[in-house]
């Protein structure tokens, strides 16, 4: 549950560290500042960050956003809320999925979102491939961007691949070969876990 945010005039500044998931719908369920098991630093705190989320994690393409963005009117207080609510919930169905427990109802849930989504978006040849466009006029976009995001990794050879951190709550795509991924980012849990296991020796 996310009960504090990092609020700045410019909105949070996205790097490489943010991005680690290895798949959009994976950096949406990261928009939350975690140094352990917490999920309490929201990093999607005004409308500027969702979309220069989007533009850093490749959820949407240059075209759509750019015609999201010409449609501020749906993007109010309410709507940032409800993707908030989204998130977590697909958070709550992505532990269910890749540890067999937790919250199954959550799971039916993105599935749902998932159906939703496909029902108000269009199916078309988009840079010279099939993709679902979801509809700009309608305060579900955000909602309906994210869960074609699902849909897309869970039908993917990626989706037997997800892992989540050992440290905090982050969740990636595991590519590599041999033991297998532990850490999101060695740059972060992996050298706090690193530094942990040596003042304990």
């Amino acid at each position: 549950m996310v009960t504090s945010s990092q609020h700045s005039p410019q909105g949070h500044r996205w790097s490489d560290a943010d991005l680690v998931g290895g798949h959009p719908a994976l950096d949406f369920l990261n928009t939350v500042a975690d140094k352990g098991k917490t999920r309490m630093e929201e990093k999607l705190v005004q409308w500027h960050d969702v979309h220069t989320w989007a533009a850093a994690a490749g959820l949407l393409a240059p075209a759509d956003l750019t015609r999201f963005r010409q449609q501020p009117e749906w993007d109010g207080a309410d709507a940032l809320t409800a993707l908030h609510r989204f998130r977590e919930d697909a958070y709550a169905a992505i532990v269910h999925v890749t540890s067999g427990v937790g919250d199954r109802r959550a799971y039916d849930r993105l599935a749902a979102a998932i159906r939703d989504a496909i029902g108000r978006s269009t199916f078309t040849t988009f840079d010279g491939r099939f993709v679902w466009r979801p509809d700009v006029q309608t305060a579900w976009r955000w909602i309906d961007s994210v869960a074609l995001a699902f849909e897309h990794l869970m039908r993917s050879e990626d989706s037997g691949r997800v892992r989540q951190c050992g440290r905090c709550t982050w969740f990636f795509v595991d590519r590599g070969r041999g033991a297998g991924r532990r850490w999101c980012d060695m740059r972060t849990c992996g050298n706090r876990a690193k530094a942990e296991a040596f003042r304990e020796r």
